[in-house]
């Protein structure tokens, strides 16, 4: 026997021991190196042919969310998988006959998916034991959306999120490690994938926000004078400079960002949360505030307010985005008693003397 036939053995023997869960340390040094090699991987197609069915039906079930999770985390992966082969991009049209070479291309990706789902997404492992996380360069993605512009994210994790307008968040091209990390700067809601390993932190610049899975709404612009905390589902910690508070199902946490003052209250939470399906929903929200939302919301205006004392002023109600602009200015200075002036697209907003 040459030396690459006893190789390939060898290999094919530690792939049935790692998949039987009886690998020993250089077993999986073996598999590890193996996997990163596309060559190896009819080394792979073997043991899973033959061990296969044997080891899934032995597997117990994970729970649905963590299933969920797992196939979309594989889909992921295998679209890196896809982007990093050749450059040539496969095209098949319905009337053509694929070509070897593209068969044996799907076979691959196929393998590739088999190996995450059988082995437990080995793949991220893989990637930290070829390269120690010391030596890695994280890369970061940045969404953006501007003056009245709504936009829904997907993070690595398939996490959804939705960006309020004038918002930014920033977070890793893939989470690698013990928890998935954000930065948020405005307002955004979370739908978090479900997983109690790694828990999704949000930080922005006056707090931090720990889930395992759930949904919540976070704003924190720089111009409000206020930040919150929406929960509508689940639970989430939520850590400030001067402790951690724990909130649950329409519970919010406000808090006012000059002052630090916090407020705890009961909510419903899909009124605070109504933006997503294009309303706006005050309460006792200060004028300034309601300003600077109204100009976010609506590019094509610009509202100020007159010098003057405007602090006492708060608006509650709520307002469908369809509505003209015009015609929410209107409303909201006749329940303050205010007046305004237009020049253009532009409203002075000023207390009568």
């Amino acid at each position: 026997m040459d030396k690459n036939q006893s190789l390939r053995k060898d290999l094919i023997e530690a792939w049935k021991r790692y998949v039987d869960d009886s690998y020993t340390c250089d077993d999986l040094a073996l598999v590890m190196d193996s996997i990163v090699d596309d060559d190896n991987l009819q080394e792979f197609s073997e043991v899973f042919d033959s061990e296969g069915n044997r080891v899934l039906t032995n597997l117990p079930l994970p729970p649905e969310d963590r299933k969920k999770a797992y196939r979309r985390e594989a889909a992921q992966l295998l679209a890196e998988y896809e982007s990093k082969q050749a450059t040539q991009t496969i095209q098949i049209a319905f009337d053509e006959v694929p070509s070897r070479n593209r068969i044996v291309r799907f076979r691959k990706i196929w393998y590739a998916a088999a190996a995450i789902l059988l082995l437990g997404l080995l793949i991220p492992a893989v990637y930290l034991y070829v390269k120690p996380i010391a030596e890695q360069t994280v890369q970061y993605v940045e969404e953006l959306t501007g003056r009245g512009e709504i936009k829904t994210v997907f993070l690595p994790d398939m996490t959804e999120v939705t960006l309020n307008v004038g918002s930014r968040i920033k977070y890793p091209a893939n989470f690698i490690g013990d928890e998935r990390s954000v930065e948020l700067h405005g307002e955004a809601l979370f739908d978090v994938i479900h997983d109690p390993d790694r828990p999704f932190i949000v930080k922005t610049e006056n707090m931090n926000i720990t889930v395992v899975g759930t949904v919540f709404g976070v704003k924190e612009y720089s111009d409000d004078l206020f930040s919150s905390v929406s929960v509508a589902s689940g639970k989430v910690e939520v850590d400030l400079s001067d402790g951690k508070m724990m909130l649950e199902q329409n519970r919010q946490l406000k808090m006012d960002k000059d002052t630090r003052n916090i407020e705890i209250m009961n909510i419903d939470a899909d009124n605070y949360l109504s933006w997503t399906t294009g309303t706006l929903y005050f309460h006792r929200t200060p004028i300034r505030e309601v300003v600077n939302i109204l100009n976010r919301h609506f590019p094509q205006i610009d509202i100020e307010l007159a010098e003057g004392e405007y602090n006492n002023l708060m608006i509650t109600g709520k307002y469908n985005k369809v509505t003209q602009p015009d015609n929410i200015i209107k409303g909201i200075v006749y329940t303050l008693r205010l007046k305004y002036k237009k020049t253009g697209n532009k409203y002075v907003l000023y207390r009568e003397e």
